[in-house]
């Protein structure tokens, strides 16, 4: 998907709002996460991550200088966290694989394990970033809600094919 203006500005205005949520983002470096569904076509990966961090960077110099955490979602058992500068990630070279031989897996994977693993190894970020299409199943929803409470869900952006979403919201859809 090509992001518009629009959504570029969505995406700016959805970051600013969690980045300066109380007790959030207090200033100096930021550590952020963005986790890449493999689901999508590699090559759409590429240049949705390179647009989303060419709009991040171009619209608040926080961005300039990030600790970078880029998680590979490649299935349910397949979840590869990398520390990354986030113009690997934009110029494409965070998704040659140095493990070919780990397949991502056809079908639906569960949410609820990735993010048990998000709260786990990556609580202190201050934005998390999803670039998924969508196709991911819930198969626990009281486990979902655990796993987003209690500060997950204020951190979390859900870049989909079609929409953002924030954590928040899909959080009220599990109630």
């Amino acid at each position: 998907m090509a992001f518009t203006q629009i959504q570029k500005l969505q995406l700016n205005n959805q970051v600013d709002r969690i980045l300066h949520m109380p007790g959030n983002f207090r200033g100096g470096n930021l550590e952020m996460t963005m986790v890449f569904d493999y689901a999508m076509d590699i090559g759409q990966l590429k240049e949705d991550a390179g647009q989303i961090i060419a709009a991040l960077k171009a619209h608040s110099p926080v961005f300039q200088n990030v600790r970078f955490n880029g998680v590979k979602w490649k299935g349910d058992s397949s979840i590869i966290n990398q520390v990354t500068p986030m113009t690997f990630v934009q110029i494409g070279k965070f998704f040659e694989e140095e493990n070919p031989h780990v397949p991502s897996q056809a079908g639906a994977k569960n949410l609820v394990i990735l993010l048990e693993q998000l709260k786990l190894f990556h609580a202190r970020s201050k934005l998390i970033l999803i670039l998924t299409q969508g196709q991911y199943q819930i198969s626990d929803k009281e486990a979902a809600k655990s796993a987003l409470t209690p500060f997950l869900k204020q951190k979390i952006l859900f870049l989909e094919s079609d929409r953002i979403r924030t954590g928040m919201q899909i959080f009220m859809e599990l109630i």
